[in-house]
């Protein structure tokens, strides 16, 4: 017996025992992604209910989170991110206090009970959900400690142990940290989310954070040609024996040679594309003139455009006091850039306004492309015209 608990049942060599980790640490991750994220708090997709049982054990034997925790806690960050009830932004606590202390943000969140009574919706609650997985939480992580001591002796301890620091580290601090403060943003979402990495594996693509803020209720979160997305490789293969549906994926814009009118097909498209549409404003308008503001500028004023890109692309609401008065310095002195950012600010309520029926819309829009075109800025007045050429395709 004391032979077992040194030595364990299963004799590797280090090799051996790299490889082990990596692959029940990744079946933690995909765990969370497609059961905890993409299904359960999102209903991106439809897991059965063998796959669902399965990861919901791993992650009782794994974590030890509570489903309605973890899906409450995340909901609440889409509903409130980069506020201060926002459980684990770097905008309010610093990316610092994100990173290393991310599950302790966790922990203190799933304690207030609001929260999880307001945010958990839809979760399971059955009777192993009511008096296994939440009722005795802890008790999955300390039969996996034992049996990682069965298997694998003492070497089985510090497997366990990089079981346990694995999510705190790569998911409670890496994404909710690194995923809004470094990598490169495809969509100019309403907060500091990012893609840390075109290619997601190493956290199920969880990486592609931006592109999920972009479009929460996708399945996919590979959304330009050269990103990979490996949950949704799982999601596919799963979907091939019959055990994931998926529900819902991001819209595909096209933008089509503009046509003579902006008319109700048109219109919609621009509605289920808004973010998109922001987006392409940013990159075709705003842009293209800081960059001809910047040949004639001197020094001075170069460096306060390229540290003032952020600040122009972000609603209003989210700027600080010095980024506006920032700004109102650029303004003085660009009257184009002035206009192009009241226009995007108007443009950005247009598309999110609840109030407007469809009719309405459209002759909003309209009057928001005469507008445009009446400032004779080249960039806006092309546009303008372009958004009679957006196409939502199957």
């Amino acid at each position: 017996m004391i032979n077992i608990i040194i030595n364990g049942v299963v004799d590797f060599t280090w090799i051996g025992y790299v490889i082990y980790t990596l692959i029940v640490t990744h079946i933690t991750i995909v765990a969370i992604t497609l059961y905890l994220h993409r299904g359960v708090c999102h209903s991106a997709i439809e897991i059965k209910p063998a796959l669902g049982h399965f990861f919901r054990f791993w992650l009782w034997l794994t974590t030890s989170m509570k489903t309605a925790d973890w899906v409450a806690i995340h909901r609440k960050h889409h509903a409130k991110v980069e506020t201060i009830h926002d459980p684990h932004s770097p905008a309010v606590y610093g990316i610092k206090n994100v990173l290393l202390r991310g599950a302790d943000l966790y922990y203190d969140e799933k304690n207030n009970p609001e929260t999880i009574s307001k945010y958990s919706q839809n979760c399971p609650n059955d009777w192993v959900e009511k008096y296994v997985y939440t009722g005795r939480s802890n008790l999955g992580i300390l039969l996996l400690f034992i049996g990682n001591i069965l298997l694998f002796g003492v070497v089985g301890i510090i497997i366990w142990a990089i079981q346990m620091a694995w999510t705190p580290i790569f998911a409670a601090g890496g994404i909710n940290g690194a995923g809004h403060y470094w990598g490169y943003r495809n969509y100019d979402t309403s907060d500091d989310s990012t893609n840390m990495s075109p290619v997601g594996i190493l956290i199920g693509g969880e990486e592609l954070h931006n592109n999920h803020h972009a479009f929460p209720t996708a399945a996919k979160f590979s959304l330009k040609p050269w990103e990979f997305d490996i949950g949704w490789l799982y999601i596919k293969i799963f979907s091939a024996i019959g055990q994931v549906n998926v529900k819902r994926l991001a819209p595909k814009t096209v933008v089509n040679t503009p046509g003579d009118t902006l008319d109700s097909e048109i219109g919609y498209a621009l509605l289920r594309s808004k973010l998109t549409v922001i987006t392409n404003y940013t990159k075709n308008v705003l842009s293209p003139l800081m960059k001809q503001e910047s040949k004639e500028a001197n020094n001075d004023f170069k460096n306060l455009l390229k540290h003032s890109k952020s600040s122009l692309v972000r609603e209003p609401h989210r700027i600080s006091n010095q980024e506006t008065i920032t700004l109102d310095e650029i303004f003085k002195k660009s009257s184009a850039l002035k206009t192009a950012y009241r226009l995007k600010n108007k443009l950005f309520d247009i598309l999110h306004s609840r109030n407007l029926k469809h009719e309405s819309f459209l002759e909003t829009i309209n009057a928001w492309r005469d507008e445009a075109q009446k400032e004779g800025i080249e960039c806006l007045v092309d546009f303008s015209n372009s958004l009679k050429g957006y196409k939502v395709i199957k």
